[in-house]
């Protein structure tokens, strides 16, 4: 009798618990559906060329593949990712330009290194760019030491920068 009983409450809990991972992953997605802004309008990867050095279009193309902005040190061993080298290199090679140009970019992630290259630089950031930025609920993941995260790109810009 002991066992059965035993074994009806440990059904009851395994379903309790499958349920409300159900209901977790179901609020999940409609916190997804809702991270897009339509408001924003970004230039299409096929529309617009970025610079006259192909080096630097295929940087682009390569961060523009990630979806997530990966900071200096990452990980338990705070290794240095390729996406923020490749960032680096971004800083180092692009004109302020094409770094105001790549804020209206497809991809969430080179839009905020664009911006973070434009502040290390301390170049001039074209205002409405930034206030796009500064609306921007595009969704992206943020990886920083052993933290990765969901996040936007609004909150991304707006916890600023620290080189």
């Amino acid at each position: 009798m002991k066992v059965n009983l035993l074994s009806l409450l440990s059904i009851i809990l395994v379903l309790s618990l499958k349920a409300y991972e159900i209901s977790a992953r179901d609020e999940n997605r409609e916190n997804q559906s809702e991270a897009y802004h339509p408001a924003l309008a970004f230039l299409d990867s096929e529309e617009y060329h970025y610079s006259e050095s192909a080096s630097l279009d295929s940087l682009i193309n390569h961060l523009g593949r990630s979806n997530i902005v990966k900071e200096r040190y990452v990980g338990f061993a705070g290794i240095t990712p390729n996406e923020y080298l490749l960032f680096q290199k971004l800083k180092e090679s692009a004109s302020q330009d094409e770094l105001n140009d790549l804020m209206k970019h497809y991809s969430p992630v080179v839009r905020i290194y664009a911006y973070r290259a434009l502040i290390a630089n301390e170049m001039e950031v074209n205002m409405s760019y930034e206030n796009m930025l500064y609306e921007d609920t595009t969704s992206v993941n943020w990886f920083s030491g052993c933290i990765f995260r969901a996040s936007t790109v609004q909150q991304i810009v707006e916890q600023g920068f620290v080189e």
